[in-house]
């Protein structure tokens, strides 16, 4: 018995403090852009004020039936002579206009807080942001917060109305991250002794094959970090090069780079790994020679070296690479050009793919 007594004394408080906040009706919401819809926005203000709890608010439904009645088309009254009849019509203490407009690439906000019983602007908050329309529920949340006398994040509010301000998450919302996992073909041009051993004849422990091959494989990548317009990613990408020459060469590299998700731009590094044949061999007038095909009598030192006639070796490299992103509708074209260092020549390519754009 005692715990209901409670309890409805407990309602009964919250019934009397809701019965004792004043009165107050939303109104109108302008918009000059057509991307920025009035309803939409008049009831997301609507819910922004009820979350401080110190209205009864009037529902929309009631407010459209009253006003229709009166012929006072909401959409349309936004004078203060205007809002003042529509205000004693529904019978309210407050009545809370407001409008959004972009100039150049700002939006201005702009809330009136109107008193009926004095028949004046209790309140007038007018804030200027960046054209962000994906952020308009924040940026109205901060003209409510302020007219309500609530203090506001400062770091949100910079970032949404300094153009100086870091890029981040809140004044870049770009929801569809670009994502490259997909196919990939190219070629891989190379230099050096490695071109050398590569048009030699097999004869001489070469290939008798150009010194470029075509290769084709798929990237995957995870999105690891994404902040604002740029996301840092991690790719793997297995490969098979050498088909054109009659060769099965494939490999595996791992690229740790940075994208950008507004432009498609990327730069990356990272190891590739690879099992290529080599020999023991060293150097003698000019030359690679192997111990087996004439004997190293003045004991210069051995190394390995590419040569189709040795055993299979576990090879590395470093690949230096950078990328575009070509968009036509969904599609994604990736272009990408590399750079593989070494100490005795270096290698570059190109490739290209395609995937269509993932959120």
């Amino acid at each position: 018995m005692k715990k209901h007594l409670i309890f409805m004394i407990f309602v009964t408080m919250n019934v009397w403090a809701l019965a004792q906040n004043p009165k107050l009706a939303v109104v109108s919401f302008d918009a000059n852009q057509s991307e920025l819809k009035p309803e939409e926005l008049t009831e997301l203000l609507r819910i922004e004020i009820s979350k401080h709890g110190k209205y009864e608010l009037i529902d929309r439904y009631e407010i459209k039936e009253a006003l229709s009645k009166a012929n006072i088309d909401p959409r349309t009254c936004l004078s203060k002579s205007c809002l003042m009849e529509a205000g004693k019509i529904l019978k309210v203490d407050y009545l809370v206009a407001a409008s959004v407009d972009k100039l150049g690439d700002a939006l201005f906000i702009r809330i009136r807080l109107l008193n009926l019983q004095s028949a004046t602007v209790d309140k007038e908050i007018v804030k200027e942001f960046l054209y962000i329309p994906q952020k308009l529920n924040t940026m109205i949340s901060i003209c409510v917060n302020e007219m309500n006398g609530v203090e506001n994040d400062k770091v949100i509010v910079n970032s949404l109305s300094n153009k100086e301000s870091y890029e981040s998450a809140i004044n870049n919302p770009y929801y569809q991250r670009l994502n490259l996992s997909g196919p990939r073909m190219g070629y891989t041009f190379f230099t050096g002794q490695t071109a050398s051993v590569l048009r030699a004849p097999q004869s001489q422990g070469g290939y008798d094959a150009l010194p470029a091959f075509f290769q084709m494989g798929y990237q995957f990548e995870i999105q690891y970090l994404s902040e604002g317009k740029w996301q840092a990613l991690f790719e793997f990408i297995p490969l098979i090069s050498g088909m054109d020459q009659g060769l099965f060469i494939p490999s595996v590299t791992l690229l740790n780079g940075i994208r950008s998700n507004k432009n498609g731009l990327e730069f990356a590094i990272g190891p590739s790994f690879n099992v290529v044949k080599k020999s023991d061999k060293y150097f003698f007038d000019g030359q690679w020679h192997r111990p087996t095909d004439r004997p190293n009598t003045e004991n210069n030192p051995l190394e390995k070296k590419l040569d189709s006639r040795g055993s299979y070796n576990f090879a590395s490299y470093v690949v230096i690479a950078a990328g575009y992103s070509f968009r036509s509708g969904k599609l994604n074209i990736p272009v990408n050009a590399f750079f593989v260092p070494s100490k005795d020549d270096m290698r570059f390519g190109i490739s290209f793919g395609f995937n269509i754009r993932n959120k």
